[in-house]
Formats: C-alpha cells, structure tokens, sequence
C-alpha cells in the first residue's frame, strides 16, 4: 500500500492568530492589574506604617521578644509536667 500524497493537517491560521492576539492582550491586561493592585497594597502598607507610632523594627523586636518569652514559659511547664509524672504524680487524662 503506496500513499503518493501526503496528508497534511490544514489549520486555520486566521483564528490561531486570533487567538494568540487574545491570549496577549489577556496578559498585557493582567500584568498592569497585578502592578496596581502591587503599589496600592505598597502604598496602604506604607501608610499603615507611618500611622503607628512604633516602628516596624521595634514592633518586630516586641513581638520576637514575646515569642521566646512563651517558648520559654511553655517548655518549663513541660518539664514540670514530665518530671511530676516520673515522680508518681498523676498526669491529666485527655
């Protein structure tokens, strides 16, 4: 069985070409959205920030202190927890 002629697919150019000039003008439209919504989160940030009276480094450093503080408190009243249990105290049941 000899094919002399090949079969080639006929795509429709026009509407691929349609299509392509959609798909970038879709995202030309979505970069400049995504670049407005970035400066109006920038800008509501930078005001939020001018607004406070402490800044955001000295408001970082309150909120790291207070995590070790209860990193720490917490991992006393686990040691206590465990050493009460190791001496015959009864522990909680869950």
């Amino acid at each position: 069985m000899m094919h002399s002629d090949t079969a080639e697919p006929a795509f429709q150019t026009g509407m691929i070409k349609t299509g392509a000039a959609l798909v970038g003008g879709g995202l030309m439209l979505a970069s400049v959205g995504m670049a407005l919504a970035a400066v109006a989160v920038t800008r509501g940030a930078a005001a939020w920030a001018r607004q406070r009276d402490i800044s955001p480094t000295a408001l970082a450093a309150d909120k790291l202190d207070r995590v070790r503080h209860a990193t720490l408190a917490g991992a006393h009243a686990w040691h206590e927890h465990t050493a009460d249990s190791r001496d015959g105290h009864p522990t909680h049941a869950r």
